[in-house]
């Protein structure tokens, strides 16, 4: 049985680094040192392990660290392995790098090939962890760097080595990005901020085109923007009353408010996903076309302030024409009813009648065909069919979606949306719609990007049936993304917190990383706990807060309160139950949120002991 890295050997592997340390300060101060010996006892150790080791003292001199790399080897040719070069190594590995006044530690994967053990690294959020600290400060430190070293050597011996196995198809398995999927995890971890970025991937895919760089968020909120303004992109929350008529299709009342008479009517109107999977089917650029000619349609047709009364003539028919805004052109024509001023026409049904050439539950169908006619005069050309190789992404992003009554919802779609049922696969199906009688199925070119807070308690789990039909994408808090601000190390007490909270409750209840991206000073970290985090671990916790002053580290936030209340003495309640204890949140205008020590205290055992003895 192999050995492997922990607590019981901390101390040798603390002094390990701290040779390793030495020996890098060693060629800073004279290159031409030898470092066989020196480097033959680490290598021996980790090698005790199943680990090698390499070093760049010599090779890597130019760069700002000296560099260690510690990995597992495997002799067969289907395994991804470490290699050394020149400029740079390849492989996956720990890197321990060490220069004049710094010390870092992180797992790098730097190679052309893929295997299952880094697509895991990427999914865990692995690659995000790292160190970094002063070098002299190490005894100070040295505890958390055989903490980062353990977790890291422990998640890399925890895979099997099947997993360093190369996918030699795995460009024909990156190509293959869900059409359904679902971002969850807790809250503040990002999920709504993320679907803008996963959207942007399937377009830059689908379409081939360049997409700003992730750190280059405003762009990429532009781009974004711009597929949401030409209906590529659709983003819609659920919540509890969100039905099938919203999402699918439903019936609902519109009021013809003329001159001489009000009258109610009923249409069947398409839901926010029914209208997606007909622009996902529509060819675009004759639907461009029609568009063209409908906008100069309507400034040609629209009413004069001047002369409300006047008509445009459609040439050789008996109609003439207005528009006075909206989604409607009105007609009239001399033998029409005395009743009315003139009817409305759709412009949704004159689009209908130019994709599919029938009237069939069209309103109005002879003044339609008499404007579509116009428009082809014009020189609209014919409705085409889409190529099915031109096909353009089309993306729904669902937030909150299981908040929602996802069955009500999603209806017969719960079958229509796998994959294989999809339009233009083997095993296509299409449903005839309750309202419309329409047949309808959903494009292979419609992909679904879903949110879910796992922490959310007042909303039932996924639908069963559904759940299978999508991939889960977990989004976990990542202290890595936070920093310092006035000597608070935000990612230390985010760990804290978030440690806690899973002992006590349970891993989906964590807090993320976002309620603390954007802090500048202490005035901003008091307002977030104030107005963030408090009111969220009194949710969590039902306002139990002796939990609550647990999960802070007894700082001072919550105080158990000593009350000597007359009320309380007179009625005899302190014998009913004498061991009640009575927790206070301190006030907000109290020094105690402006003191640096009181956050502090949450990661560090040593200012909590120390502020309570001050107190006592």
């Amino acid at each position: 049985m192999s050995k492997i890295f922990s607590e019981n050997n901390k101390k040798e592997i603390q002094d390990i680094f701290k040779k390793m340390i030495d020996l890098a300060m060693k060629f800073y101060n004279d290159r031409n040192s030898t470092f066989k010996d020196d480097i033959e006892d680490i290598q021996n150790f980790f090698e005790s392990y199943e680990w090698k080791l390499y070093t760049g003292l010599q090779t890597l001199q130019k760069d700002e660290y000296k560099g260690f790399a510690l990995y597992k080897e495997f002799e067969e040719e289907e395994y991804i392995k470490f290699k050394k070069g020149r400029s740079a190594w390849h492989g996956i590995y720990i890197w321990f790098g060490v220069s004049r006044d710094d010390i870092y530690m992180r797992i790098v994967t730097k190679e052309e090939e893929k295997c299952n053990a880094l697509l895991k690294m990427q999914k865990d959020n692995i690659l995000d962890y790292k160190f970094e600290e002063k070098i002299d400060k190490f005894e100070e430190i040295k505890d958390r760097l055989f903490d980062v070293f353990l977790y890291l050597s422990n998640y890399i011996n925890n895979l099997s080595k099947d997993d360093f196995k190369i996918i030699k198809d795995y460009n024909m398995m990156k190509n293959n990005t869900p059409l359904n999927q679902i971002l969850y995890g807790p809250p503040g971890t990002g999920k709504t901020y993320q679907t803008i970025d996963k959207a942007l991937e399937i377009i830059s895919k689908e379409e081939k085109i360049q997409i700003p760089s992730k750190d280059d968020r405003k762009n990429r909120k532009e781009l974004f923007d711009e597929y949401v303004k030409n209906g590529q992109i659709v983003f819609t929350t659920f919540h509890q009353s969100y039905g099938y008529e919203e999402f699918i299709e439903g019936i609902k009342p519109i009021l013809n408010d003329d001159d001489n008479i009000q009258e109610l009517k009923y249409e069947i109107k398409d839901g926010v996903f029914k209208e997606l999977c007909k622009k996902a089917l529509d060819n675009r650029d004759s639907i461009k076309n029609f568009n063209f000619y409908i906008d100069k349609l309507k400034e040609k047709t629209k009413e004069d302030d001047n002369n409300p009364e006047k008509y445009f003539e459609l040439p050789n028919t008996k109609y003439s024409i207005q528009y006075r805004g909206g989604e409607t052109f009105r007609i009239k024509f001399d033998d029409m009813s005395k009743n009315y001023r003139d009817y409305p026409v759709n412009i949704d049904n004159i689009e209908k009648l130019y994709k599919t050439s029938s009237t069939d539950e069209i309103y109005n169908s002879a003044y339609v065909k008499a404007i579509l006619n116009y428009l082809k005069l014009q020189g609209l050309e014919d409705y085409k069919e889409k190529d099915e190789k031109t096909n353009l992404p089309y993306i729904i992003i669902i937030d909150e979606i299981n908040r929602g009554n996802v069955s009500k919802i999603f209806g017969e779609l719960i079958t229509l949306i796998e994959p294989s049922k999809r339009i233009g696969e083997k095993e296509e199906l299409r449903v005839r719609l309750p309202y419309s009688g329409e047949e309808f199925g959903v494009p292979k070119n419609v992909y679904i990007i879903g949110t879910m807070n796992t922490a959310d308690r007042s909303i039932t789990s996924l639908d069963t049936a559904l759940r299978r039909r999508f991939e889960f994408v977990e989004m976990m808090p990542k202290p890595s993304k936070l920093s310092k601000i006035e000597d608070i190390d935000l990612q230390e007490l985010l760990k804290a917190i978030n440690t806690r909270i899973e002992y006590l409750l349970d891993r989906e209840k964590t807090i993320g990383h976002a309620f603390f991206m954007g802090i500048k000073d202490l005035n901003d970290l008091k307002n977030v706990f104030q107005n963030k985090i408090i009111p969220l671990l009194q949710e969590y916790f039902y306002n139990d807060y002796a939990l609550i002053n647990a999960v802070l580290n007894d700082n001072g936030m919550i105080f158990e309160d000593k009350k000597d209340d007359k009320y309380l003495q007179k009625k005899n309640l302190y014998n009913v139950d004498n061991e009640r204890n009575i927790y206070s949140i301190a006030p907000f205008d109290d020094e105690i949120w402006n003191d640096i020590k009181t956050y502090q205290a949450i990661y560090d055992d040593k200012i909590t002991n120390k502020t309570k003895n001050e107190n006592e």
